[in-house]
């Protein structure tokens, strides 16, 4: 059951390096979601092999154009090869209206496109499906700006196989016991449910932060996750300009890391004033050495954890 993260672009405003802008894809449990659409998406989805008929949901953290302008591109494909399933975008306010006088002087979609606006000030649930709920995170930006934080949903517990076999339990109970109640024998002994089942694997967890500022109110609600993408645009040499700009350094998005006790943090959303990542990670890992660099095609597997 995989929670994975691919890189379809790591640079911020100019595609420069071999590094196109912002996108990203997740893949919970073979559900694919797309995470911000820069410039040439589409052509880094083919590339690495993702299947974009997966894809029901998009989420957009803010309409600078590194961030949504591969998205009528990305539409208008999906129709030319017939796409009939519904697609959801969540994003905050205008990017419906981009997109829609966009199709209105260009053809329409064969299939329903449907926005859901974010309220980037506010942390709130904005989708759930069986697999994962999604939450906004408030960023600090110079235009309004949404993370992502997605939870796994935690799955039903695992009923041990020796126990059905010892108690006899007969198939329409199993469901009940893997919800978490008990189970009563025909003599009246009651069988407790931690002793028929298993903890499932811990629910994993991502958060996407970009683009932002050093914002130490992410802390609280990033708190542990498994896998936290933070925008590094600039390294120290550049902190001024990083806090004129809404961006931060490779170190601030250590610290994030470090004092939200995150498990692994991945770098990304670089200027293209740096042809080489190396200083990013050198930066970074003298903070939080967990650190690992993002670049286009780079793929990150959050695995299950054992039981609980």
């Amino acid at each position: 059951m995989r929670f994975e993260l691919t890189l379809l672009g790591t640079n911020s405003a100019l595609p420069a390096y071999g590094r196109f802008p912002t996108a990203q894809v997740l893949n919970i449990q073979e559900k694919l979601y797309l995470i911000d659409c820069g410039e040439g998406a589409q052509i880094r989805m083919g590339q690495f092999g993702l299947r974009q008929a997966k894809i029901s949901q998009a989420f957009i953290s803010h309409l600078h154009g590194d961030h949504i302008y591969g998205l009528i591109g990305w539409l208008t494909s999906l129709a030319l090869i017939n796409r009939q399933e519904p697609l959801d975008i969540f994003a905050p306010e205008g990017l419906e209206e981009i997109i829609r006088v966009q199709l209105k002087y260009t053809g329409g979609l064969p299939y329903s496109l449907s926005f859901y606006t974010i309220d980037p000030s506010r942390h709130s649930l904005i989708f759930e499906d069986k697999r994962v709920a999604i939450f906004s995170l408030p960023l600090a930006h110079r235009i309004p700006a949404s993370g992502f934080l997605f939870r796994e949903k935690e799955k039903a517990r695992n009923i041990r196989p020796d126990c059905i076999e010892a108690y006899q339990i007969p198939f329409q109970a199993i469901p009940g016991i893997k919800a978490g109640n008990d189970y009563q024998l025909e003599d009246g002994r009651l069988i407790p449910n931690a002793d028929l089942t298993l903890d499932p694997p811990k629910p994993r967890t991502y958060a996407f932060c970009s683009d932002t500022a050093y914002h130490e109110p992410l802390i609280p609600l990033i708190q542990g996750v498994d896998l936290l993408y933070h925008e590094s645009t600039f390294c120290d040499d550049l902190v001024d300009i990083a806090a004129e700009t809404g961006h931060s350094t490779a170190r601030q998005a250590a610290t994030i890391a470090l004092k939200a006790g995150v498990a692994r943090l991945v770098l990304g959303h670089y200027s293209s004033r740096y042809p080489s990542l190396e200083p990013f990670l050198l930066e970074a890992r003298s903070v939080f050495p967990n650190t690992e660099l993002g670049v286009d095609g780079a793929s990150f597997e959050v695995p299950l954890q054992g039981r609980g």
